[in-house]
């Protein structure tokens, strides 16, 4: 069965084709829109489309807006055939604790590169420091139907931008070793996103480790109601494997109110190891900002995670607050002060933390 719908996707890529069209996660809750309104990639994350990179940001979330001769002389496509972006990011951690006082850490260095074959069909390249790297071929049968093949990273729950977030970094989606090879096809239309995924459950690997696939899911739906905007998804993800089982799933969402965004995501994690005991993890990831004026925030967060919910094994928890600073439409400036709390137990335990994190980001 498996085996037909990879077929179906890979021929439909081989066949169709891109509406374009959002950066963070809390720009789609803001905008009520999905992720292709700004990214290239239909699931969100990595490279910006032309009307992000030369309209969206420029105009309506930098704090310096630019001026019509200036976004005129803003081209993002190399040659017609090609559009090209990058994102860095540096980050200096400070903290109370010796292990984790990191000094400078360059979090991020990608460069984006979507190949256009013709109007529908794309090839999309991401390589990234620490030899990360994302490639498929993406194609759109009708505005609202895609599928794609390669190398991604599966789509599920938000792509929140903050890798330590723990719904990204406790669930194996954050760098270097988030990516896996296989097809995707997706749904968008109106208010509703669906993602469905196929691939061989061995992030980060070159090839399959077993005969066994792994399946993604991941479904949203928007709605507004008077001042409010609303949305609620759900993810799932099965890995098979020789040695265990591995499922995730769990439900996020969004609610806006006029300046105020809330965003956060609740997951279960099951690990069933071949002739063992299953253990499951709760792990759960929120933020919450308040956009003062345009290109300045002020930002809460909250992360928890249990590894075993049934035995005392301990837990953690993050706390965060400070400010994010988009001066201009290819710079962001952020700082932040984070506690870490431990709860120790049988299998877990750490040092209380308190974290200063500032953070250059650039991009185009």
């Amino acid at each position: 069965m498996i085996t037909r719908i990879a077929a179906a996707l890979a021929l439909a890529v081989l066949l169709t084709p891109p509406p374009r069209a959002e950066a963070l996660p809390r720009y789609s809750a803001r905008y009520e829109q999905k992720c292709a309104l700004c990214h290239v990639n239909p699931s969100g994350g990595g490279l910006r489309n032309a009307y992000a990179s030369e309209r969206l940001v420029p105009d309506e979330i930098a704090w310096r807006r630019s001026q019509p001769a200036l976004l005129n002389g803003l081209d993002s496509t190399f040659s017609k055939f090609l559009l090209i972006g990058t994102d860095f990011r540096e980050v200096y951690i400070g903290s109370d604790v010796r292990d984790g006082h990191l000094n400078f850490f360059q979090m991020q260095g990608d460069l984006y590169f979507d190949f256009q074959l013709e109007p529908r069909v794309s090839i999309y390249y991401d390589r990234g420091r620490s030899d990360t790297y994302e490639m498929f071929g993406l194609g759109y049968l009708t505005p609202h139907i895609y599928a794609k093949a390669g190398r991604f990273v599966p789509s599920y729950g938000w792509k929140f931008d903050d890798h330590t977030m723990f719904v990204r970094d406790e669930l194996g989606l954050a760098p270097p070793s988030n990516s896996d090879v296989g097809l995707e096809a997706g749904y968008s239309k109106g208010a509703i996103d669906v993602q469905l995924g196929v691939v061989n459950g061995s992030r980060g690997n070159i090839r399959d480790n077993d005969t066994k696939a792994a399946g993604a899911l991941n479904v949203v739906a928007r709605h507004h109601m008077g001042p409010f905007g609303m949305a609620l998804g759900a993810s799932g993800y099965h890995r098979p494997s020789d040695l265990d089982h591995y499922d995730a799933y769990g439900g996020y969402g969004y609610l806006t109110w006029r300046s105020l965004t809330w965003m956060g995501e609740a997951d279960f994690v099951r690990r069933k190891p071949i002739g063992g005991d299953a253990t499951v993890s709760v792990v759960s990831s929120h933020e919450v900002t308040w956009l003062v004026r345009q290109g300045l925030e002020v930002k809460a967060t909250y992360d928890f995670y249990d590894p075993d919910r049934d035995v005392g094994a301990g837990a953690k928890s993050r706390w965060g607050g400070g400010v994010s600073f988009m001066p201009y439409p290819y710079m962001v400036l952020e700082g932040l002060l984070r506690r870490t709390n431990y709860e120790s137990g049988v299998y877990y335990s750490g040092m209380d933390a308190l974290e200063t994190v500032l953070q250059l980001h650039m991009f185009r």
